[in-house]
């Protein structure tokens, strides 16, 4: 049987190196008797064993491996492995190693594992599976077939069946749908760690776990010549060369050998790897060279088994390798629950995906290499996105530890399984849909309003208003405005005004004809080299009141009284006369004319008037007004006038 090293057990490896695992026959001595119920949840055992030969021998179907200086104890019925020898009334299982932290790892006196659940205060013979979310994305199809582990599993380019590989000896064929395709491929009662199968699909080469190689001939399903011999311990590995002239093995006995197909020969001396267990092989596309990886990292080796460069990141056992097509990446997994994207060339390491709880055991690229795909030991296997490097969708859910993952030919399908014996067919568009409408939902939530409100269509300002004519207060250059950040600074900002047109009359009213005569205004004839442009008082956007030209009022009976009343036609008159000299002889007024002010044009006189001779007391005396406009606000006096006699 395929040994897993435990999670936990890892620490012995980052303290020492790694030894190749001693192999130790597990006994076959059978049950004394048969145990149709777990013990009772608070049972208490003493540490004597009832199977046959007690405490001095492992239950029946358990073996013990050596790492490094640490002993690891296996059930090869669940694949499960613990640091402690198992005896009634020890705890086999590490916090954190079983999917339920509430369930506990032990084993009966008679030597049968069984699971003891602090939630429910049951115990039971199964092992504990996560809980299925509701809604959760189930698969399109589940196979079911082999009666223990499957370790590999491969898809075939022509028809897109899939191929299994497991520890109950056989290799299978299926459809997509579960229906088998021709007859197993017994293996003589050896169990299967891994296999490969060739580039024209002619061809399948398994790995034992007895230390051989075994090549078949997929269409007749029948074994071509002798099992292959040359590692000592369990093949866990295989790759086939581009150009199928040769296979590479990758064993727990620490050594990867390369192989001839056509005679079953190796045709090359064993290469001797610092991983101490080879949990993958692969050759690069273009065939020049081919990587391994286990303890102690990632090795590149060129094509005649030279190291090239030896990678390095990873905080614990690399488990899986593919290469991207043009042979610059490579991506691994490792127990250190993340999957690295490293490039070749200087073994710099790119990217780093983490969302996985638990050792990653197998991944895969899809074909347009957008997306790649990862199994667990958390019994979960998850879609990564390369652009984003993030995990799309929910996880797809095992009842156990997934072993290994593929994809289809034509990048539909994900096709995985593991400890649970099924083989479960994904939609990988299903998955993607499903994540696509999760972040539609989260975008609409994000763009949703917190509270109601008025949404304004931006008017584009495509000729000016017909009350402020074009770009108010832009300078006509070619720039993105944006908009104010408040309308208060929006006020002060439209104060000024570059523009060099004259300013179109509103329709209002008759009197802004009047103030546009007194506005600030560039001659016409300004130079043009000068970039910034002149600016000119624009009273208008003052909310205290329009811009009112100083007139003269009658005056009323209570002494410094302010009146304001619209200008006379006579007066307006001279307001556009004076205003229409102004532009055709390009003088420039400076300031606003001020009541009483001598000017050389009589025209522009608007705020001296003519005196009342009739006094507020009833008298007879000349008055006169005068006033200013500022800022929006009309300020005017009352001043009487004295004539000499």
């Amino acid at each position: 049987m395929l040994s897993e090293v435990s999670e936990s057990s890892t620490s012995a490896g980052r303290r020492g190196q790694r030894q190749a695992p001693s192999k130790s026959p597990a006994p076959v001595v059978p049950l004394r008797t048969s145990e149709k119920e777990p013990p009772p949840y608070g049972a208490q055992h003493r540490q004597d064993a009832l199977w046959e030969g007690g405490n001095e021998v492992l239950p029946p179907l358990w073996r013990q491996f050596k790492v490094s200086d640490e002993i690891q104890y296996q059930d090869d019925t669940l694949t499960l492995v613990s640091s402690n020898r198992p005896l009634p009334g020890v705890r086999l299982d590490d916090p954190g190693d079983l999917v339920d932290p509430e369930c506990e790892w032990h084993i009966s006196p008679l030597g049968r594992s069984y699971f003891v659940n602090h939630n429910t205060r049951t115990t039971s013979w199964k092992k504990p599976k996560p809980e299925r979310p509701a809604g959760s994305l189930t698969p399109e199809h589940i196979i079911e077939g082999h009666s223990k582990t499957i370790w590999s599993l491969a898809y075939l380019k022509a028809s897109c069946n899939v191929m299994s590989a497991s520890d109950d000896d056989s290799i299978r064929q299926w459809k997509r749908d579960g229906e088998p395709v021709g007859k197993p491929l017994d293996n003589d009662g050896e169990g299967i760690g891994t296999m490969a199968v060739s580039p024209d699909e002619s061809m399948v080469v398994c790995g034992n776990v007895d230390g051989r190689l075994r090549l078949w001939n997929i269409k007749e399903g029948s074994m071509i010549g002798d099992p292959w011999e040359g590692h000592d311990d369990a093949v866990r590995c295989l790759d086939w060369s581009p150009n199928a002239l040769e296979i590479a093995s990758g064993s727990d006995d620490g050594t990867i050998r390369r192989w001839s197909p056509d005679t079953g020969r190796q045709i090359a001396p064993p290469i001797k790897t610092s991983h101490s267990w080879v949990y993958a092989v692969k050759y690069s596309p273009q065939g020049n060279k081919f990587i391994s990886c286990g303890y102690g990292g990632i090795c590149v080796w060129s094509r005649d088994g030279k190291l090239l460069i030896e990678i390095k990141g990873h905080d614990d056992v690399v488990t899986s390798l593919c290469w991207s097509k043009d042979g610059a990446h490579i991506f691994s997994g490792s127990f250190d629950h993340s999957i690295r994207k490293w490039r070749v060339i200087d073994g710099k390491e790119l990217v780093v995906l983490r969302g996985h709880t638990k050792i990653v055991r197998s991944s895969c690229l899809t074909p347009n290499e957008r997306y790649i795909v990862s199994a667990s030991h958390d019994c979960s296997v998850r879609i990564w996105d390369l652009k984003t490097n993030q995990a799309v969708g929910d996880p797809l859910l095992h009842d156990d530890h997934p072993s290994t993952v593929v994809m289809s030919p034509d990048g539909k399908h994900i096709a995985s399984a593991g400890l649970d014996k099924k083989i479960y067919i994904w939609s990988l568009e299903a998955a993607l849909e499903r994540h696509q409408g999760v972040d539609d939902g989260n975008a609409k939530l994000k763009e949703r309003p917190a509270q109601p409100r008025i949404t304004r269509k931006p008017i584009p300002n495509t000729g000016g208003s017909a009350r402020y004519g074009k770009d108010f207060f832009a300078d006509h250059s070619n720039r993105r405005a944006a908009p104010p950040a408040n309308t208060s600074l929006l006020n002060w900002r439209s104060l000024f005004s570059s523009t060099d047109a004259p300013r179109p009359a509103p329709r209002e009213s008759r009197h802004s004809n009047l103030l546009n005569s007194l506005h600030f205004t560039t001659r016409p004839n300004a130079p043009q080299s000068i970039s910034l442009q002149p600016r000119r008082w624009n009273f208008n956007l003052f909310p205290g009141g329009s811009s009112i030209p100083t007139v003269e009022v009658a005056a009323g009976r209570k002494k410094n009284r302010i009146y304001v009343s619209p200008p006379s036609a006579a007066e307006m008159a001279r307001a556009e006369a004076a205003a229409a000299a102004q532009n055709a002889n390009g003088n420039q007024v400076s300031s606003l004319t001020q009541v009483g002010q001598p000017q050389a044009s009589p025209e522009a006189q608007v705020s001296q008037g003519p005196t009342e001779t009739q006094g507020a007391g009833g008298g007879t005396g000349d008055v006169s007004y005068e006033g200013v406009n500022c800022c929006g606000f009309f300020f005017g006096r009352r001043r009487p006038t004295s004539h000499q006699s």
